[in-house]
């Protein structure tokens, strides 16, 4: 018998995050300390997914815009303006005893697909996000996204 995940939501109000491990300091300690935080001040969006009450992954999505001048040519810098629009993924993580079980490619799906959303909605270039290591560098480049030239940043293009 398989776990059901359900379908990522939005962070509920005064919700926190603090028994959340992923394994990777950066996301655990924002998870424990910013995610509702940044829920109550309209920071980032914070999508949950839960498997019973437990919550056993996330993502944040906020807007976000990158400087024309940080990117050396390509697609983002074309005739783009000197702050291009895009969708920052801020944070992705699941918890460790629910890794190995393809929950982080459809927390990044949902990501992918609530941007592509937005994008049609307010008009945003790429999805970027700043990888914390190689390791997560090479599971956003299986699903797309491409190093920005001159910066550690990755894109994917939405429009």
């Amino acid at each position: 018998m398989g776990l059901t995940f359900a379908k990522p939501d939005r962070l509920a109000p005064g919700e926190r995050m603090d028994g959340f491990r992923c394994g990777d300091p950066i996301v655990d300690v924002w998870a424990a300390t910013y995610a509702s935080r940044a829920r109550e001040r309209g920071t980032a969006i914070v999508h949950v997914t839960r498997c019973g009450d437990d919550i056993v992954g996330f993502y944040s999505l906020s807007t976000h815009s990158v400087a024309r001048e940080e990117v050396s040519g390509g697609w983002f810098r074309r005739n783009a303006p000197s702050q291009v629009p895009a969708i920052l993924l801020g944070m992705l993580g699941v918890d460790e005893r629910y890794q190995g079980m393809g929950l982080g490619v459809q927390l990044l799906r949902d990501a992918i697909l609530n941007s592509l959303k937005v994008s049609e909605l307010a008009g945003a270039r790429a999805l970027v996000v700043d990888p914390t290591g190689e390791a997560v560098s090479a599971f956003y480049r299986r699903f797309g996204f491409s190093d920005l030239p001159g910066a550690t940043r990755m894109v994917l293009r939405l429009i």
